[in-house]
């Protein structure tokens, strides 16, 4: 069985999602770039990557990873982007390319230390070093980095995901809503 990845992500909704895709996309044609981004069904912002496991996540940590969720009382908050940047250090043999911001995702920081905090309590890892992104593409160069005002959605919920290894593919496990 092949492997999977378990993490806690802001995801948007669909609409939102092709909404970002065409407006990247634009972005990228009037640079000249040809934009070859991932499904947009699988667009999300990581707050917490639990690692890639053999197999299915292990159960326990999936309940303690719930239950410390659970105890997270958050309202829901605007997310938005403010520049397109490739990440990697020379030489890598992947860069991804990310929608990323400073302002306009510090509610998703705010959170995500939220979150970090909760799991500590439960016994789990968390470290705070973190900077919210979503990546579009894996690219093997670097692309150009440039500004923009790109709109995301609000998030209003926190899911818990198990990704298969290799099938471009996010299953909820679990799902708490962001009040108001």
């Amino acid at each position: 069985m092949a492997g999977h990845k378990l993490f806690f992500a802001l995801r948007p909704d669909e609409q939102a999602a092709e909404r970002i895709a065409r407006a990247a996309a634009a972005e990228h044609v009037a640079r000249g770039l040809v934009p070859r981004f991932r499904p947009s069904r699988i667009f999300h912002i990581t707050l917490h990557y639990f690692g890639r496991f053999e197999g299915e996540p292990d159960p326990q940590l999936v309940a303690q990873a719930m239950r410390a969720a659970a105890e997270l009382v958050w309202p829901a908050f605007d997310v938005g982007f403010e520049r397109f940047a490739s990440w990697g250090r020379e030489g890598a043999r992947q860069h991804p390319f990310v929608l990323t911001g400073g302002q306009s995702l510090e509610a998703v920081r705010e959170l995500r230390d939220a979150l970090a905090d909760r799991l500590v309590d439960h016994g789990l890892p968390a470290v705070k070093d973190y900077e919210p992104h979503l990546t579009l593409r894996y690219d093997k160069r670097p692309a150009p980095a440039w500004e923009v005002d790109l709109a995301g959605w609000t998030a209003s919920e926190l899911v818990l995901v198990s990704s298969p290894q290799g099938l471009t593919q996010h299953d909820v496990i679990a799902r708490w809503p962001l009040q108001g």
